[in-house]
């Protein structure tokens, strides 16, 4: 069973999110980002997501520079080849350096043609073993702890929920404090997108107290090393998101103990196929694995949904809840948790179909390559 990519389109959209969402690297209002319609010689579509910004939010890439990588350096690089396995599409871009969300998107969409030749569900293609998926609601940064308490409640009314609280310097003893009070067994955990640094250690030491499930990425991007020295300790499992972008972070991370835990978010390891190796060697190592997401369309949150399917995948996933925060999506199901469960698709390839019409509302340009 092979596949030549022959055509590609990228639909750039711009849409509200509901109410302006914090965390400490900044607000975001609004979701822009861009969609890759890929298509083979015989007429196959697979769809995927770049889960970026308008600017350097979050990731280091934008809508920009993944349009201009997309357009003059991986699409040419795979046009006209014929491929056996989206494995080896990942492969081949990866004799370019970096540019992990750009090639996710690619990866993504190299999975949904795969799945619908073979007539099968991308995640049972990819390994994976659950059927039913649990996810967690996020609530941002407020202006105050009560805001917080208010929106924990709204969640809590809605079944036995994973709480993430984000949370930075000024904004988290209270907070926790607050929540804890008043729902002293739920399953919370916080998230600081490496808002602290190691002379915090102390501090984050006390959030002992608080019974936390874990806490995410408490120091910068680059600081394996350090998160190594916070670990012992720390008397909280400690979860590494933004520091994972290779495989090598990974092992890093294995052999010097840096963390419980690893939140692998697909687009920012480059795709499936690497989300699926490094999920591998986290379950070598003896660490545990959930699956993050990023506000998007149920383009983006599809291939999140087959990762969160695989074994060592045991945390719930906050990938299937994007309709909490995005005002409208452009399939004609998209996918939804309402009791904060899911169950992962039966359709072939990744289980989902563009509702064409809600794609044109929310588009603001395309290019066709």
């Amino acid at each position: 069973m092979k596949f030549t990519i022959d055509a590609m389109t990228l639909h750039f959209y711009s849409i509200p999110i509901r109410t302006p969402f914090r965390i400490s690297a900044g607000v975001i209002s609004h979701k822009n980002a861009l969609l890759v319609e890929m298509r083979t010689k015989d007429g196959v579509i697979g769809w995927g997501e770049a889960s970026v910004d308008a600017v350097p939010y979050y990731a280091h890439e934008t809508v920009g520079t993944v349009t201009d990588l997309i357009k003059n350096t991986l699409f040419p690089l795979l046009r006209g080849r014929e491929f056996a396995h989206p494995d080896e599409v990942t492969d081949c871009m990866d004799s370019y350096r970096g540019n992990h969300f750009a090639k996710a998107a690619i990866d993504a969409a190299a999975w949904d043609i795969y799945g619908k030749m073979a007539g099968e569900p991308v995640w049972k293609l990819l390994g994976g073993t659950r059927e039913r998926i649990e996810s967690g609601p996020t609530v941002g940064i407020k202006d105050s702890p009560e805001a917080a308490l208010a929106e924990v409640d709204e969640y809590m009314a809605r079944g036995d929920a994973r709480i993430k609280l984000k949370v930075a310097p000024g904004f988290d003893n209270r907070y926790i404090e607050t929540i804890r009070e008043k729902y002293p067994d739920i399953r919370l955990m916080v998230d600081a997108n490496s808002a602290y640094t190691i002379e915090d250690a102390e501090h984050l030491r006390s959030w002992k107290r608080f019974k936390l499930l874990m806490m995410e990425q408490p120091l910068a991007e680059t600081d394996i090393y350090f998160h190594s020295k916070l670990r012992p300790g720390l008397g909280t499992p400690i979860c590494l998101d933004e520091s994972m972008h290779y495989l090598h972070d990974a092992r890093c991370c294995g052999e010097m103990g840096a963390a419980d835990i690893i939140n692998i978010k697909v687009c920012r390891v480059g795709g499936l196929t690497q989300t699926r190796r490094m999920h591998d060697i986290c379950q070598k190592y003896g660490i545990a694995n959930w699956i993050g997401g990023r506000f998007g369309f149920s383009v983006a949150v599809a291939p999140r949904i087959a990762a969160a399917t695989l074994p060592n995948c045991t945390l719930p996933t906050d990938c299937v809840l994007d309709l909490d925060y995005m005002i409208d999506d452009i399939v004609e199901e998209p996918f939804t948790a309402p009791d904060y469960w899911t169950n992962a698709p039966t359709a072939p390839g990744l289980g989902f179909t563009v509702d064409r019409a809600k794609l044109k509302k929310y588009t603001v340009g395309t290019m066709v390559l």
